[in-house]
């Protein structure tokens, strides 16, 4: 049996009863870093034994565990905080199980991202979560650009000593985007502030300390209140020059001001 099983994110008092059971009694815990949940075994008191299971194993590792468990353990696999799998090695050991038809089970905990969204007080009847964005700077652009231009609400991570680059990106491209940012969620110095991009940003170190994980909630993309003056071609130019792909800005642009695609292309292309 396998247990995908949700831990606190910051506040141990959050662990639930079914969770902690979980892992007094599984063989072994699966986790990215055995330093960090030693931490939480010991709060528990909880002595099974912790067993490495991260990016750099997982291959190897997931075999081993789909051998063990068809002969009988019982397997908990943790993250580091909140639920397994979410932006986190683990989706690979649940298909490998679903192939084999083995038995697994999930013990929910909260994830940062729904909490933050819960409290941001952006429409949430639907979104999108995109975890964390891209390294590279040109990648992170051109991501930023397609999220900017969703037409549902956006939930992303980012580490405090990016949050600065990211929000002058953001308002680069819609400083009057309502955004809502929050961090250490269930800790001590909880915080969510809400405001345009340009409010938050000017925040950002004066109001908003640059530390702990951060959890970025950017309203939708209103097409209804989207002017368009200029002609289509300049419409995909701009949104190449914000980071877009072309071929992606070609297409927004053909759903937003109802066109055929290939019309759009072939004006670009001129």
């Amino acid at each position: 049996m396998l247990y995908i099983t949700g831990t606190p994110i910051g506040n141990l008092d959050d662990m639930s009863y079914r969770a902690i059971k979980t892992l007094e009694e599984a063989d072994a815990i699966l986790c990215e870093d055995t330093r960090i949940t030693r931490k939480l075994t010991t709060h528990f008191n909880i002595d099974t034994p912790l067993k490495s299971y991260h990016d750099f194993n997982k291959e190897e590792a997931t075999e081993s565990i789909i051998e063990d468990i068809k002969h009988g353990k019982t397997y908990a696999l943790v993250t580091d905080a909140g639920m397994p799998v979410i932006s986190d090695p683990g989706f690979e050991l649940v298909s490998r199980m679903q192939d084999e038809k083995l038995p697994y089970a999930v013990i929910p905990a909260a994830s940062a991202f729904t909490m933050a969204l819960v409290a941001s007080g952006i429409a949430s009847y639907e979104f999108t979560y995109f975890g964390f964005l891209p390294k590279s700077a040109s990648k992170q652009r051109e991501k930023l650009s397609e999220i900017m231009h969703h037409k549902y609400t956006s939930v992303l991570y980012e580490s405090p000593h990016r949050m600065k680059t990211l929000m002058t990106e953001i308002n680069k491209i819609d400083s009057g985007r309502i955004v809502s940012v929050s961090r250490e969620i269930t800790k001590k110095f909880e915080q969510h502030v809400r405001g345009t991009a340009d409010e938050i940003l000017s925040q950002l170190d004066n109001g908003i300390p640059l530390k702990g994980e951060f959890v970025v909630v950017i309203d939708s993309y209103e097409e209804e209140q989207s002017t368009f003056t200029g002609t289509p071609k300049e419409h995909v130019t701009e949104l190449v020059e914000e980071g877009m792909r072309p071929k992606d800005a070609i297409k927004l642009v053909a759903e937003l001001r109802g066109l055929k695609k290939q019309e759009v292309y072939n004006e670009f292309h001129k």
